[in-house]
């Protein structure tokens, strides 16, 4: 079984400009911990995560209305449509990551989590 088969398409992500406090706001709202930050070209950038944010605006309250340019992780592991869930799911308990972000061509189609990892994993392993 292929990522590609049990990817889900983000429903959010955040371009590089966006303020701090507003980045927050949307993980917030959205009840995560990260989001994918891709250019005006849709290109994947790189990742997001609350704590980053929250560090930065902790040790300046102007933090708020800086732009996240230089608050997010720009060696995110990432994935393709083409791997296999098996490897994915080994993958990501190896480095302990509850989601990733597929890539292709260097563009954001899809995420994972763990779970669905797993479960994929454990459904092409009994041959279903």
């Amino acid at each position: 079984m292929k990522v590609k088969e049990i990817m889900r398409k983000p429903m959010a992500t955040l371009s590089p400009e966006t303020p701090a406090k507003e980045a927050l706001a949307r993980m917030r709202a959205l009840g995560v911990t990260s989001l994918p930050v891709q250019d005006a070209n849709g290109i994947f950038l790189g990742i997001v995560q609350v704590t980053d944010v929250e560090r930065h605006m902790a040790r300046d309250e102007a933090e708020g209305s800086v732009a996240i340019k230089d608050r997010f992780s720009r060696s995110a592991i990432t994935a393709t449509p083409e791997m296999d869930v098996t490897r994915l799911a080994e993958m990501m308990r190896d480095k302990r990551l509850e989601n990733i972000m597929v890539l292709e061509a260097r563009h954001l189609v899809g995420a994972v989590s763990m779970e669905e990892a797993r479960s994929a994993a454990g459904t092409a392993r009994a041959g279903g």
